[in-house]
């Protein structure tokens, strides 16, 4: 998935995983907003893909 503007994302944060959303997109790097954390990964995905406007996850992480 390329990053784009205004997006969310998750990745690990310290001992949880957090949730950004992006501000600026380049060539050279990426920025973006802290918005919070959560106590497990699947719990961040679920809350991306609803604020992308994606729905619910299909699958299940492995």
């Amino acid at each position: 998935m390329k990053a784009q503007i205004g997006q969310y994302f998750y990745a690990p944060h310290r001992n949880s995983w957090g949730v950004w959303q992006w501000d600026m997109v380049s060539e050279n790097g990426s920025t973006g907003t802290f918005i919070k954390d959560f106590r497990s990964k699947e719990e961040a995905r679920e809350f991306v893909w609803q604020q992308n406007g994606w729905g619910k996850p299909k699958s299940k992480l492995n």
